[in-house]
């Protein structure tokens, strides 16, 4: 396909291959304007341009420049990008390199998802909505069946005739893919086999356990995925399985079965109620291939969760969650509000305190199966929101068991929840003066109580933090340590300010990028409107001395000071008595240990050239 008209080309999407792939996609489209990626990305191409020659902005930016522009996505899967492209250009506009999509009504679990049970499917897990579908033979014939009834469903979508999907809600126009391929397995229902060891006061799955824990009629969840491990077209990474239905560690199989799982290349999400401490599932969490994991906690106290769960649990629960290596996973907690039980402060306070510690990354709100969340559960879920996301846990609403007006009250109010606090002097009397705001999981580590943080200014800590995401940044304050703050300066996640005993750092204003570390033993000078880049290091000493026969210190401290509108690359490392003049650019990768005269360019080391008709631009 080639394009047809003279409107300028946007790429959209910087994939690994792009080098290799660049002379084949402007073959079909000519030459593209410039690239757009995510927001997250860009910061990849500050001051560079890709492959030399295009640059990198967001698509907002893209579009700003270009509105008549097609945008042609390069990556393989790229569902979701699609959905961010129609919500800001007409699907007329968009084309893909390599993803098989097509526009038409489709929803997320069409075509390519299968919830198994028993004997019957079902092409999604919608509750109440789905079409159930009676099968049988072995799991490949069943698998066969799936396709089949898929195909022909979506040919009836696209042509517009009545099919099993007609009044579903949730069918809505958009990119799907083409063809019918199964990527996803979903045991949300139980199989011959499965247990629970709790008896959850809001489960309607509890006695179709009972009835199936001696069943012998069908296959059992181990034996299913024992077929699904057989068969050659399902040896993929882009394969996953949902576990879901039961308690799956306290499954007999349970180790079997992650036997299969630990030699597949399949990723996997679970559902759990944490109970259980297992070897093997500890092991696959390390794997990489852990698309989620769930646990309904639903209380923040031992006596509201036993009333829920039937089972006093909640030690154990919270213990092995801090156990199990969470924090590398997309760990969720999940609450569902239960009207007399949980609606209540201490519950959604001790809750939020779990969830920070086992390092959850988002909180999920329910009702019990769609009954509406009343005025006081959506006063104490803002109550959490307002905790949560200063701290970087999304908090979402779960919509297979909320009501479609609870679930747009939480997603809204979120939304609108501020991304920060703010850091009160009063808690710090005298020695926190400046205006601090703190986004996630930021540290200032006054372990003395003596350190301070003043000035006029305002410290901004993690920001442009990504929602969910863990990433540090720290301050730390040795005994009467000063960090004085003149102007509005910015630390990026990852970042460290680091100053020893009655050491002083003074910040004009500017920014700090990720992996920049400043570490101070006496004096570090930073004036306004600098730009410190990426994996930087700026220090004052050595950090350990060399005393002479004399008592003499051959290598003490020396100020280092950083002029107005400097900007310092990438990769750059500022030594010791280094002085670097205002409106000097410092480039990627050099080692600084000679002053930097003003106005100048300085490349490697001690390399230094004027420059010429530079205009600085903040």
């Amino acid at each position: 396909m080639e394009q047809e008209n003279n409107k300028p080309v946007i790429y959209y999407g910087i994939t690994k291959n792009i080098a290799k792939k660049i002379d084949e996609y402007t073959s079909m489209t000519g030459e593209p304007v410039l690239f757009a990626d995510k927001d997250k990305e860009l910061y990849k191409y500050d001051n560079k341009k890709l492959l030399d020659k295009y640059d990198v902005v967001s698509i907002d930016e893209a579009l700003k420049r270009y509105p008549d522009a097609d945008v042609w996505v390069t990556y393989r899967v790229a569902t979701n990008t699609a959905k961010i492209l129609l919500s800001k250009m007409p699907p007329e506009r968009i084309h893909f390199f390599e993803a098989d999509l097509e526009y038409r009504l489709g929803c997320k679990y069409l075509g390519h998802f299968i919830s198994y049970r028993k004997h019957n499917f079902s092409p999604c897990c919608i509750v109440k909505q789905y079409p159930i579908i009676p099968t049988s033979g072995t799991i490949k014939e069943r698998i066969d069946h799936w396709t089949r009834y898929s195909t022909e469903l979506i040919e009836k979508i696209r042509k517009g005739e009545e099919n099993d999907c007609s009044k579903c809600p949730h069918l809505k126009p958009g990119f799907w893919p083409k063809k019918v391929k199964l990527d996803t397995v979903s045991f949300g229902t139980n199989q011959p086999g499965d247990v629970c060891n709790f008896k959850c006061i809001y489960c309607f799955a509890e006695s179709q356990l009972q009835h199936l824990k001696d069943d012998k009629d069908g296959y059992t969840t181990y034996e299913i995925i024992k077929q699904l491990s057989e068969m050659p077209e399902l040896d993929t990474s882009d394969f996953n399985i949902n576990l879901s239905n039961g308690e799956f560690c306290a499954n007999k199989d349970c180790d079997k079965i992650f036997d299969i799982l630990l030699k597949t290349k399949w990723k996997v999400s679970f559902i759990t109620n944490g109970s259980i401490y297992r070897e093997k599932f500890a092991e696959f969490l390390k794997t990489g291939r852990v698309i989620k994991v769930q646990t309904s906690l639903d209380a923040g106290t031992r006596e509201t969760y036993k009333k829920v769960k039937q089972v006093d649990a909640f030690d154990r629960v919270v213990e092995n969650m801090k156990k199990y290596p969470y924090r590398d996973v997309n760990f969720i907690l999940k609450y569902i509000f239960l009207e007399g039980i949980n609606d209540n402060e201490a519950d959604i306070d001790g809750f939020f305190e779990i969830a920070k510690s086992v390092g959850c990354k988002r909180i999920t709100i329910s009702s019990d199966l769609f009954k509406p969340l009343t005025p006081k559960m959506k006063e104490l879920a803002i109550r959490l929101m307002k905790k949560a996301k200063p701290e970087g846990i999304i908090i979402s609403e779960n919509g297979s068991y909320l009501c479609a007006s609870d679930a747009e009250f939480i997603t809204k109010s979120f939304e609108e929840i501020p991304a920060c606090v703010s850091v009160s002097p009063n808690n710090n009397g005298e020695r926190y003066t400046a205006n601090i705001v703190k986004y996630g999981n930021t540290i200032i580590r006054d372990k003395s109580n003596t350190g301070r943080i003043t000035g006029n200014g305002k410290l901004v800590l993690n920001q442009k933090l990504v929602p969910g995401s863990n990433a540090e940044c720290i301050v730390a304050l040795d005994e009467n340590a000063n960090l004085k703050v003149e102007g509005e300066f910015r630390l990026y996640p990852d970042t460290q300010i680091r100053l020893r005993k009655n050491a002083t750092v003074t910040l004009g204003s500017g920014y700090v990028n990720q992996g920049t570390i400043i570490h101070c033993e006496n004096s570090i000078t930073i004036g306004r409107n600098v730009a410190i880049s990426f994996n930087c290091y700026i220090a004052d000493s050595d950090f350990h001395s060399i005393i002479n026969s004399d008592g003499k210190c051959l290598n003490p401290s020396k100020p280092v000071v950083i002029g107005d509108r400097v900007w310092i690359c990438q990769g750059v490392t500022i030594l010791k008595g280094v002085t670097i003049g205002s409106g000097a650019i410092v480039a990627a990768g050099s080692v600084v240990t000679k002053d930097v005269p003003p106005n100048t360019l300085v490349a490697g080391n001690p390399a230094v050239v004027k420059k010429e008709n530079v205009k600085w631009i903040m």
